[in-house]
């Protein structure tokens, strides 16, 4: 009778857990993925510091591209991204502002406490939301992809529309950007 129970017991857990593919993406993961997904590596931001070309690391992850983007005057792109103050900022200090999470393995514009809102619609197979997030130097609200896999859900693109570019997540994990084309 014991093992008959025990066995009832561990078919129900099983179930219970289901595969990756049998849950949608919620508000609480994609706040949870957005932060390591839009960053740089702690190894990639060392060399950017020491050489501030783009082209020194292969990711091109969002907070590279965000990093790289030129100001415009054009009030939409702002509602995407923008730095914020009248006065000059130093970039040691926004650079500061994204490596508060130098001990999670990454530098993000998108850190956990800068979230200020997340959307999120989901299937079973494909989610697609919003992430705003702002901190005291910087802000913006980027819209974003992510795919359930096996192994469970990854942000697989951002998209800045305003800039014309996407930032997308290739199958061996290395981010690239590209131009956005129609939505």
């Amino acid at each position: 009778m014991k093992q008959h129970i025990f066995s009832v017991v561990v078919l129900i857990a099983l179930s219970s857990a289901g595969s990756a593919q049998d849950a949608k993406l919620t508000v609480d993961l994609a706040k949870k993925l957005l932060p390591p997904a839009a960053g740089i590596s702690n190894a990639d931001f060392k060399a950017l510091s020491e050489d501030p070309l783009p082209d020194v690391v292969k990711s091109k992850s969002l907070s590279l591209v965000l990093f790289a983007l030129r100001p415009t005057k054009n009030p939409d792109a702002d509602k995407e991204f923008r730095v914020l103050g009248d006065g000059p900022i130093r970039v040691s200090d926004i650079t500061q502002a994204m490596w508060i999470s130098k001990g999670k393995g990454y530098a993000s514009f998108i850190q956990p406490k800068y979230i200020t809102e997340c959307s999120c619609e989901s299937t079973a197979e494909r989610a697609e939301g919003v992430v705003t997030f702002k901190s005291d130097l910087f802000a913006g609200r980027i819209p974003f992809v992510a795919q359930a896999t096996k192994d469970g859900w990854v942000i697989a693109e951002f998209r800045l529309a305003q800039y014309k570019t996407k930032v997308v997540r290739g199958k061996d994990g290395v981010w690239s950007q590209e131009a956005l084309t129609g939505k």
